[in-house]
């Protein structure tokens, strides 16, 4: 049992996950289809079909396939152990882009977007459920021959990934959960950046898409590292979240289907896999405090630590990759299976 955490004083401002989802969520479900009405002069307001999607943000190595009648996403690189990496909330498995780099030299690295995110979906059941979201990773995983790897999930991802250890033990031989939540999420509006809050008033006045500048002060909340959050990856982000908004039925289907963080401390209590909890020192959003210690409380793994990482934020895989990897390759040399 580890636990290293430097002295450091918490502060607490808002949930930028919270605020996104709110504003992002009342835009799909106020979503006309592509290029109707008087917004159909806006090129924001123009969703480009899955072909010129996958022009513009598939990488070399994706590969698409159906599971279940639905289209999946992913890409599978590198040799050795295997590793499954699962995206936050908006984002998709381009978030990886860094990390997968990094660690595909020495093992599998498999990661793949979780419908209706990125490229993958839509569910033709419109199930976007905790439950379909395991029964996609068993299907890829299965598909791909991999019985039993490293399962790492980043924010959101914490629900499916203590989950997925929790009810598959046998499958799971380490996990690494990056900023995760554990608990209800505190949200002061008040208390955002005032260029998101501006960000947000002009949103208001074109429902049914997000403008670049929206995205882009979304993750300008979440990293601690300015510069990372290039015009690519704004375009990325946008590009990618106006696929979703395309079908308003995808927004209805995911706010009945929410699953509570507290599942994830629920989860931690019933598996006894070796845990590594990554978290970011300037992560405002789920703060150490709030929700880190209470998850290293909540594990029942004997082996586990709990790692502060200097100068990073929420979105540890854009803003501190290098920095992540570092900690995350002893954990994995242990439990990997090298």
């Amino acid at each position: 049992m580890v636990l290293r955490l430097p002295a450091l004083a918490h502060r607490s401002m808002g949930l930028t996950r919270a605020f996104a989802m709110a504003v992002a969520l009342c835009a799909v479900t106020t979503a006309s289809p592509a290029g109707a009405g008087a917004q159909a002069t806006d090129p924001d307001a123009v969703f480009p079909d899955d072909s010129v999607m996958r022009q513009r943000h598939a990488l070399p190595q994706s590969r698409f396939v159906m599971i279940d009648g639905e289209t999946v996403h992913y890409v599978d690189e590198g040799q050795g152990p295997a590793i499954l990496l699962l995206h936050g909330s908006f984002a998709s498995l381009r978030q990886w882009d860094a990390m997968a780099e990094a660690l595909k030299a020495r093992y599998r690295v498999i990661r793949f977007d979780m419908a209706p995110a990125g490229l993958s979906g839509p569910s033709p059941k419109h199930d976007y459920s905790l439950d379909h979201g395991l029964a996609q990773i068993d299907g890829l995983m299965d598909r791909l021959g991999v019985r039993r790897f490293v399962i790492v999930g980043t924010s959101s991802a914490g629900l499916p990934t203590t989950a997925y250890a929790a009810t598959r033990p046998e499958r799971i031989s380490g996990m690494v959960l990056i900023n995760i939540a554990v608990a209800q999420l505190r949200f002061d509006p008040a208390s955002q950046p005032q260029a998101l809050k501006d960000a947000v008033t002009e949103d208001r006045l074109h429902p049914g898409f997000h403008r670049p500048e929206f995205w882009r002060q979304i993750l300008l909340a979440n990293v601690a590292g300015k510069s990372r959050v290039t015009p690519e990856l704004v375009r990325q982000w946008t590009d990618l979240n106006h696929r979703a908004l395309r079908d308003p039925a995808i927004a209805r289907a995911i706010a009945a289907q929410l699953t509570p963080f507290s599942r994830s401390a629920e989860d931690l209590a019933k598996t006894n896999v070796p845990t590594l909890l990554l978290w970011g020192a300037e992560d405002h959003e789920t703060t150490v405090a709030e929700h880190g210690l209470p998850a290293f409380a909540a594990s029942a793994a004997a082996d586990k630590a709990l790692v502060l990482v200097p100068g990073c934020g929420h979105m540890m895989p854009l803003d501190c990759p290098e920095q992540a990897v570092e900690r995350m390759l002893p954990f994995l040399q242990r439990t990997a299976g090298e």
